[in-house]
């Protein structure tokens, strides 16, 4: 008999198959009748192919609506996942908030009107020049991990006051953040000093642990918890289903263990250790590090921008910012220049930074590298399970000072090129080099080709290499579409990022490596 989760998932999925074609083919009429009552635009994307989550290949049906009415827009991503089995992926439909997370985003004006918001997913977001937040992503993992977030602000012209707030997931409200801008000398006489605007941002992650659930709230995370649903039992070192705590042969060697390293054995044979001597004293179990009290990073930024020259073909600014990791160190960009002509972009920044201090905390991999799984063998099966917080190599980053410049072109109307680079020196400076590089194809060239890109970045590394292109803090991205028809599309995407889960310097295995893969027909109209 079906549960009424099941009837759910059949009564949201259906739909969607049935009105794919129908959406298809009445978009024009549609399009039509949304004009007439208000809507500036509407537009449908579509995909059907297949996709690859945590090593699970997936059929996929997905549509993706949007619709622009005033300042207001909405993004809607309607996917159904099949597995080899024929069913639907249950995580995206066993909770009323997966209804919620369909939504892509809602959003309402641009952040430099009066008001602005955007709610649901956030693809990019920076505080300041970038050493606080920079480039955060709350999609890190989407579609698999689908976040609630928003930020909204306002802007006072008149005083020239601003003000914004931020959260990666209005649920959770862990990674926060905020911005307060002032023009103090908007009415002086001074024409070079009336668009001086500076900015304090601050932000901050309430608890790092909590990249991983802890669902029975016993303490231990998920990600090393084997019973997730009982807050009384989480190690099982033996794998046979039995909680350490209430098993009388922990390490599964068909030895009855010795009481004074297992409790339970006197429980179940009161005094047994006086009768043989040959119980098991050499027991061998996983260790599991408890998380009883969170742990916050705190950071805060007063940044400054003042523009030089202001034309249309030619901008020229020079800015600063200073920043703080709360309870680690400082980071300082002085002096530098903001460079903006037809078909270039370019930065130069003098950076200054104190031990204990890293820019960008709050960065595209943030969500992925606040907490990683640490795995050290305890014996030939066993291991001492933890967790490491990004924070924690915050204690090893020694003073540096260096040069960070970075580059935006659209070369010849062929190629688009963004490339910038960091270099840091100073003495045990570990940290000091990243990296971040894309290559696209301007699809005006090649008619049939209306998306290429690869992008490439060595974050915070010691050195950068090329020889070894699979690291910690690095990722790789590709995705390029070609067009079939007039609204018809082959798309592909990759990605990747690593995680040294064993903390041994390389980069091994499947479960290090975290990959997303699709593949399909995308249609637009």
């Amino acid at each position: 008999m079906r549960s009424l989760k099941e009837y759910f998932r059949v009564a949201v999925c259906l739909p969607v198959i049935l009105l794919l074609p129908i959406l298809a083919f009445a978009q024009g009429a549609v399009g039509d009748a949304l004009t007439v009552s208000g809507v500036d635009n509407y537009t449908l994307n579509g995909v059907i192919g297949s996709v690859t989550l945590d090593g699970v290949s997936y059929s996929q049906i997905r549509l993706m609506p949007e619709l622009r009415i005033w300042k207001f827009g909405f993004g809607f991503d309607l996917d159904l996942l099949i597995d080899g089995g024929g069913k639907a992926r249950r995580e995206d439909w066993d909770e009323w908030q997966d209804v919620i997370k369909k939504v892509f985003y809602v959003r309402f004006a641009k952040r430099e009107d009066p008001f602005y918001f955007r709610v649901m997913n956030i693809p990019d977001y920076t505080l300041g020049h970038g050493l606080t937040f920079n480039g955060y992503s709350n999609m890190l993992r989407y579609p698999e991990i689908r976040n609630i977030g928003t930020f909204a602000g306002c802007n006072i012209p008149k005083i020239g006051l601003g003000f914004e707030a931020f959260t990666h997931n209005i649920i959770k409200n862990e990674i926060i953040g905020g911005r307060v801008r002032a023009k103090p000398l908007e009415f002086v006489d001074a024409r070079l000093f009336r668009n001086l605007s500076f900015g304090l941002n601050a932000g901050i992650d309430r608890n790092q642990y909590r990249k991983y659930e802890d669902r029975d709230e016993d303490n231990i995370p998920d990600i090393y918890d084997r019973f997730t649903k009982d807050p009384e039992a989480w190690a099982d070192s033996d794998n046979d289903g039995i909680p350490d705590q209430s098993d009388i042969d922990i390490d599964g060697d068909n030895s009855l263990d010795h009481p004074s390293l297992n409790e339970f054995v006197e429980t179940v044979y009161p005094g047994i250790a006086d009768y043989y001597s040959n119980l098991d004293t050499s027991i061998l179990r996983d260790s599991l590090t408890a998380y009883p009290i969170g742990k916050s990073i705190m950071v805060w930024s007063l940044d400054y921008d003042l523009p030089l020259i202001d034309k249309d073909t030619f901008k020229l600014s020079n800015y600063g910012e200073f920043a703080r990791i709360d309870g680690y160190g400082n980071g300082l960009i002085f002096p530098a220049l903001g460079l903006s002509i037809p078909n270039l972009e370019a930065k130069l920044e003098f950076r200054n930074f104190s031990d204990g201090f890293l820019p960008g905390i709050f960065d595209r991999l943030y969500d992925d590298q606040r907490a990683e799984l640490i795995r050290v063998p305890n014996g030939a099966k066993n291991f001492l399970y933890s967790l490491k917080t990004k924070d924690q190599i915050l204690s090893e980053v020694k003073a540096s000072t260096g040069w960070y410049g970075s580059l935006s072109s659209n070369l010849f109307k062929v190629l688009k090129v963004q490339v910038a680079y960091q270099d840091m020196y100073g003495e045990q400076v570990q940290t000091g080099k990243s990296l971040w590089a894309s290559l696209g194809i301007d699809t005006k060239v090649l008619p049939k080709l209306k998306e290429a890109e690869l992008s490439y970045a060595q974050t915070n590394m010691k050195y950068i290499s090329f020889d070894t292109l699979r690291a910690e803090g690095v990722q790789l991205s590709a995705k390029a579409a070609y067009a079939l028809a007039d609204n018809a599309y082959l798309v592909g995407k990759y990605s990747e990022h690593y995680s040294d889960l064993n903390n041994d310097g390389r980069i091994k295995g499947a479960e290090e490596i975290r990959s997303s893969t699709s593949f399909g027909v995308e249609f637009r109209f």
